[in-house]
């Protein structure tokens, strides 16, 4: 795969673990704005890491995200579709056409929202 790669040819993609165990869908991809000056722009961005889990319209709808907040039902729900997502450093992962594969065991990942 090319070193350039768009961030939204990422979102959906499969996730698997070092043992090849599906883990989910690319959901969000974290940025950190701690690269080279630009001119103009400031800081460049990073990829810092990957936001995946298994499906779930809360994830869509944005009610995963913790600064969200909502009427409670909803907001109940989105917090725990949230509490299943995993946080993939970039630096953890490889691409290929089809997929993501973590070097990571499921069972060694982060939550996304710690």
């Amino acid at each position: 795969m090319s070193s350039a790669l768009r961030a939204g040819l990422l979102f959906g993609r499969e996730v698997v673990d070092a043992d090849g165990q599906s883990i989910g869908r690319v959901h969000d991809v974290r940025l950190r704005r701690d690269g080279p000056i630009i001119p103009g722009f400031g800081p460049a961005l990073r990829v810092e890491g990957l936001v995946v889990g298994p499906g779930s319209i809360a994830y869509r709808l944005g009610l995963d995200r913790p600064d969200i907040t909502g009427p409670w039902p909803l907001d109940a729900w989105g917090k725990r579709s949230a509490r299943r997502a995993r946080f993939l450093p970039w630096e953890t992962i490889e691409l290929d056409e089809a997929l993501v594969r973590s070097r990571q065991r499921a069972s060694d990942m982060r939550s996304a929202h710690e």
